[in-house]
């Protein structure tokens, strides 16, 4: 919620009004800053209701009005109150006089163009993540075989690097991104597990030689894997499932707010 600058008085009314009221309006947490006020709904088995989020706003409403608070009724840029319209700027809202939301719609397009600019291409990108996986597949190993744990936790750690690589090396943000990260986090797991059973059997005496010829030819080395592969797996599911539908583009934003 967007205010003007709220005073000391104003934000201790608030602060009661919230927490007395904070069951029936069903948020979880809220912070009060100088001009806005934050809410966070969390939502666990079920979204949270248009409803209550419209109850929230009812009471704010009739809060405000008892103190005095005035109504956004104006550019929060130049603090015009002629041709303005709600808007979505990076998923806050925002009121923008015409004039305002033109040039800051210009400025994020010249923003946006000198990025695709700087950026170079999915094999680059990928090959990125690829350099910046090699530390957490190594440490991975590591964990496994001298701390004698298992190590798929790693892949949160691994999937972190990826990303930060495919930046680094400037990789093409496009549709395909996603998948790549995705495709590279595979890669990556099995690697890490193919070197761990390496490195286990050269712990117990092997030669590297021989635990290589010994991991293609012994079923309890095959059988260690694929336990390995599958816990490894189940875990980065989650991640993968973030990276795919969950976790946004870096994409500037600014468009008609919605009507619900």
């Amino acid at each position: 919620m967007t205010t003007d600058r709220l005073t000391e008085e104003q934000k201790l009314q608030i602060e009661t009004n919230l927490n007395t009221n904070k069951k029936d309006l069903k948020f979880t947490n809220f912070e009060i800053r100088n001009n806005n006020i934050f809410f966070q709904f969390t939502e666990n088995l079920i979204f949270t209701k248009i409803k209550t989020v419209y109850c929230l706003f009812d009471f704010l409403v009739d809060l405000f009005k008892k103190l005095n608070i005035s109504e956004q009724n104006k550019c929060h840029n130049c603090e015009t109150n002629q041709k303005i319209n709600y808007y979505n700027l990076n998923d806050i809202g925002i009121i923008l006089c015409n004039t305002c939301f033109y040039q800051t719609n210009n400025s994020f397009y010249e923003i946006e163009r000198e990025r695709i600019a700087k950026e170079k291409n999915y094999l680059t990108g990928f090959l990125g993540s690829i350099v910046f996986s090699i530390p957490g597949i190594i440490a991975w190993s590591l964990f496994a075989v001298y701390l004698e744990r298992l190590a798929s936790g790693m892949v949160l750690i691994i999937t972190y690097l990826e990303l930060i690589g495919y930046d680094y090396f400037k990789g093409r943000h496009g549709k395909l991104t996603k998948y790549i990260i995705v495709l590279t986090n595979i890669v990556s797991i099995i690697i890490a597990n193919v070197i761990t059973i390496i490195a286990s059997l050269v712990k117990e005496g092997s030669s590297i030689n021989h635990a290589i010829l010994e991991f293609q030819t012994s079923q309890v080395a095959k059988n260690v894997f694929t336990q390995n592969i599958i816990i490894s797996f189940i875990l980065a599911f989650l991640i993968w499932i973030w990276l795919l539908f969950i976790k946004k583009d870096k994409k500037l934003i600014l468009k008609p707010a919605d009507k619900f």
